[in-house]
């Protein structure tokens, strides 16, 4: 894999890309107080198929971040389009993770013509899913949030979002290493971002997963989204939380090529979605393609 940084106006953006040629590219954006290397398994499943781009948020894992003013699912978005267009790459599909899924969101909102087709984990929709009065609870809520001690939030974080034990682990030490106080700040971004309204993307294929002991309202978003987006996909993944891609990477990984796999053969025409069709030796079936 490429392994450099690309000098943003945010920041230095770490980044890996495998350099195969002729394959379609899968781009990962992780969430908050993580990095790219929550995308391992997925990676290992799918790079023999197609190329892959992992990369580092502004201020995440190896990657740095300047002063701004704009929200921060804004400012990914602008990194992840200026990163794409150093590439030269033109069109993807798209996976993000919790906070890498409403910038994925934001992503097509801003760029529809880069998107082939999105994966969420869980899969939230961009939009107001509350009134804006709730706006005046944010400020108590972040005051309640900044009284917890930070070795404390970071073994919470980990706790309350993993099933696995090893998972829980990585969870604790990547936020340590982002820092309570840039958590919090991006976490703020968050809420507003699903209390205000935002605009309707494009319709483009879409796979909606979600942990099935992840929080109810997380849970209850995904389904509404699914029910909401006519000919889009939903998986359930069993024992996983809210980081099912890892709790549970085999259930996970395999919804993730049926997904792809329907696109490239054209599964799904009479849904309106983008095809994605492309020359290959020899068609996957069932879990060969991530158990070698």
């Amino acid at each position: 894999m490429k392994n450099v940084f690309y000098k943003s106006a945010y920041g230095d953006i770490f980044y890996d890309f495998t350099l195969a040629d002729g394959k379609p590219i899968i781009i990962f954006t992780h969430g908050v107080g993580m990095d790219h290397k929550t995308f391992e398994m997925q990676v290992d499943a799918l790079k023999s198929d197609y190329r892959i781009l992992v990369w580092d948020l502004p201020g995440h894992g190896h990657s740095t971040i300047k002063k701004h003013k704009e929200r921060f699912r804004r400012i990914s978005a602008d990194c992840l389009n200026g990163l794409m267009n150093e590439l030269k790459i033109d069109k993807a599909i798209f996976v993000g993770q919790s906070l890498g899924s409403m910038i994925v969101q934001h992503f097509q909102i801003k760029h529809p013509e880069k998107v082939i087709a999105t994966i969420h984990v869980p899969g939230i929709e961009l939009k107001s899913h509350v009134g804006s009065w709730s706006k005046i609870f944010i400020p108590f809520m972040m005051f309640m949030l900044n009284l917890i001690p930070s070795k404390i939030f970071y073994t919470s974080f980990g706790k309350h979002r993993a099933v696995n034990k090893d998972v829980q682990k990585y969870l604790s030490e990547t936020m340590s290493r982002t820092g309570k106080k840039r958590a919090l700040e991006i976490t703020k971004d968050m809420v507003y971002d699903l209390i205000d309204k935002s605009p309707e993307p494009k319709k483009v294929p879409l796979l909606i997963t979600y942990g099935k002991k992840d929080l109810f309202f997380i849970r209850n978003a995904a389904k509404k989204w699914h029910r909401k987006e006519t000919g889009s996909n939903c998986t359930e993944v069993q024992n996983a939380n809210h980081i099912a891609n890892q709790d549970n990477p085999e259930e996970f990984n395999k919804a993730v090529i049926d997904f792809l796999t329907a696109l490239e053969y054209g599964e799904g025409d009479d849904a309106g979605t983008h095809n994605m069709k492309y020359e290959r030796s020899e068609a996957p079936s069932e879990y060969s393609r991530f158990n070698g």
